[in-house]
């Protein structure tokens, strides 16, 4: 009696373990989707946010105002 429990209980953990094989294989490709996505994401808002910054000279005083000439 005791030896089939224990092979029923077995049977159960071998199950439960194939099901956290296959969960941790979905998370872990969802996670690589979720990546790429935002990094495409990124890619498509990069000339929006160019588009808004303005351009390296407004940033940057001439060498000669900052000295006074």
């Amino acid at each position: 009696m005791q030896q089939a429990k224990l092979a029923a209980l077995r049977e159960t953990d071998r199950r439960r373990q194939a099901q956290m094989v296959e969960t941790l294989r979905v998370i872990r490709d969802m996670r690589r989707e979720m990546s790429d996505m935002q990094a495409e994401l990124l890619a498509l808002r990069e000339p929006q946010r160019r588009a808004r910054q303005p351009g390296l000279e407004a940033r940057i005083p001439d060498h000669q105002e900052t000295l006074g000439h």
